[in-house]
């Protein structure tokens, strides 16, 4: 097997950081909007203006990438998570709810672009052959972020003594200078769109069907995980157990979204993308049926999250690898950015309806919820099927 280049391993290490970062504000945001906010309800809200700052920038995100290359790119990102940090942890120490959810929006536009790295993956593939692993590596690199992140969110720097969760998000601002630093290494071509030569044929960036089924089906399985991960630290503290316990569980799911990656090329030769995603929607329905049970202990949390981890991955890398074949690389900006919108607008709803959901009937009504649109994932991947174009041989 070929060694990785430098940009693939490059991009390994910010989806590594990048993992750290939102695996930290994931432990943290709906305990400390719990902490602030002025009604139960509204607990997940800082977590709602993440996903809806990652809505508005997620299009845009696709075009300045075009225009700037990923490594500019991603450098500008880590500069808003910066900037987004110091504010969640100035709303922290001056107890603001509403300045904490002014901080989180801005951490969203950090994370829209972070979504991109999948899809730089795919432009720092050196051959067709090569972008199963490529996305492979650099998703899975995320396992070390999914680690780094609740842990750092339970034994973060000690700068502001007992303000609750402030000094998890400074340590979130200084994760974010390393993925500026480490980001400065990538090729300052990669990702640029080149303009068409004077007098060209433009080519046509027309999105057909079978793009729109593998994006609702990225969708789904994106919509059922932050059902899930964003309700989960909730119930685990409603359980009676301490940040502690809340961020060994969320470790093992971090894990378990990530760690599947470097199986995927395998799994993907063995089962095809379709049986690969198949098996996501599976693990998925695993975990909520078992988050039925009444009697939730902390082993039985760990299993849960972990399924669920799993089946995002599965569904997900599936997802986007499906997504490649859809579209043609005239239309790469426009597909990359219209699936990215598609995906985060299913999560707006997904992030607020997990408070309420919770808040209403507990972590069972969250798990409920997500089975109905497990079976609209299963009758997508039917679908795919017959939409979208499938090899002879897995990719």
């Amino acid at each position: 097997m070929q060694a990785p280049s430098r940009d693939i391993v490059t991009l390994a290490a910010g989806q590594a950081l990048t993992g750290t970062a939102t695996s930290l504000l994931t432990s943290v945001s709906s305990l400390s909007g719990a902490y602030l906010a002025p009604s139960p309800a509204l607990s997940t809200v800082p977590v709602t203006a993440t996903v809806l700052g990652a809505l508005l920038m997620i299009y845009p995100a696709s075009h300045l990438m075009a225009a700037m290359g990923r490594r500019k790119g991603f450098i500008l990102k880590a500069g808003v998570g910066i900037a987004g940090s110091a504010v969640c942890c100035a709303a922290m120490v001056l107890g603001s709810f509403w300045l904490l959810v002014l901080g989180t929006f801005v951490l969203g536009l950090f994370s829209a672009f972070g979504q991109y790295y999948r899809f730089a993956a795919l432009d720092a593939a050196r051959s067709p052959e090569e972008r199963t692993a490529a996305v492979s590596l650099v998703t899975g690199a995320g396992v070390a972020g999914g680690l780094a992140g609740p842990y750092l969110g339970s034994h973060a720097l000690g700068l502001f003594g007992a303000v609750p969760y402030a000094n998890a998000f400074l340590s979130l601002s200084l994760v974010c200078v390393a993925l500026a630093l480490s980001q400065s290494f990538l090729s300052r071509q990669l990702g640029v769109t080149m303009p068409a030569a004077a007098g060209a044929v433009p080519e046509p960036t027309h999105l057909g069907k079978g793009f729109y089924v593998a994006s609702a089906l990225c969708a789904c399985g994106f919509a059922v995980m932050t059902l899930v991960m964003n309700a989960a630290p909730l119930s685990i503290h409603r359980s009676g157990h301490d940040l502690h316990a809340s961020a060994i569980v969320m470790q093992v799911h971090f894990a378990l979204m990530y760690l599947p990656s470097f199986i995927n090329p395998w799994l993907a030769g063995l089962l095809g993308l379709r049986g690969l995603t198949a098996a996501g929607i599976v693990a998925s329905i695993g975990g909520c049926v078992l988050a039925l049970y009444p009697d939730q202990g902390l082993n039985l949390y760990m299993l849960e999250l972990g399924l669920a981890g799993m089946g995002w991955n599965f569904i997900f890398n599936g997802g986007t690898l499906l997504l490649a074949r859809t579209y043609r690389e005239s239309a790469k900006t426009r597909a990359q950015g219209v699936n990215s919108i598609l995906v985060f607008s299913a999560n707006v709803a997904a992030s607020l309806l997990a408070g309420v959901l919770f808040d209403w009937r507990g972590w069972a009504a969250v798990n409920l919820a997500c089975l109905p649109l497990l079976a609209v994932a299963a009758w997508l991947l039917w679908h795919a099927g017959r939409s979208i174009r499938m090899p002879s041989a897995p990719a």
